[in-house]
């Protein structure tokens, strides 16, 4: 994973989980912690698809809270990237070059959060109905309604940006989270 490809928003979430996992008391930081981050951000892209997917967005945020309350409680310790997190931020990856994107946006997050879903966040997932499919309707109308009829990715380019001296080649963030505690 090249942390230097993500967006300043797409890092901005990133960097949230931590905090996110001191706030709640836990120590494995995961995909309940980047939903949350990812719902919550200023002017958050994922929670105006989630009501593009006419999902009522209070109740869907008060849910992934709840998630993020149930997760194992630890004092002391030191917090790191859980293995279901990390696939995802992989897989993200992997999904901005799928859509023809240079950078790894939110988009691209919540897209491999729906391909690696953890047990939890597949039933919240499910319970809401959220496929890979009913939120590429989304985003497509997102798109349209931004005025980008560039391809596939083309909003994220003029609204995302990037965020300069975010590290180097393959640097992943667990990596990058290690260091900020040490």
């Amino acid at each position: 994973m090249n942390i230097s490809k993500f967006t300043q928003n797409s890092m901005q979430a990133v960097e949230r989980c931590e905090k996110l996992a001191y706030e709640y008391g836990n120590q494995e930081i995961e995909q309940e912690h980047l939903l949350y981050s990812l719902l919550t951000i200023e002017d958050s892209l994922i929670l105006k698809l989630i009501e593009k997917m006419e999902i009522q967005k209070e109740y869907f945020v008060n849910r992934v809270m709840q998630a993020l309350e149930k997760r194992v409680k630890v004092q002391g310790g030191q917090v790191y990237i859980g293995q279901y997190l990390n696939k995802v931020l992989i897989s993200a990856e992997d999904e901005a070059k799928q859509m023809g994107d240079e950078y790894v946006s939110v988009e691209h997050l919540f897209l491999a959060m729906i391909r690696e879903p953890n047990r939890e966040i597949r039933e919240i997932f499910r319970e809401f109905g959220i496929t890979r499919e009913r939120l590429s309707g989304a985003v497509h109308d997102q798109r349209e309604s931004a005025g980008d009829k560039r391809q596939p990715g083309g909003h994220l380019r003029h609204t995302g940006k990037i965020r300069p001296g975010t590290g180097g080649a393959g640097q992943g963030a667990e990596v990058r989270s290690r260091d900020r505690q040490g």
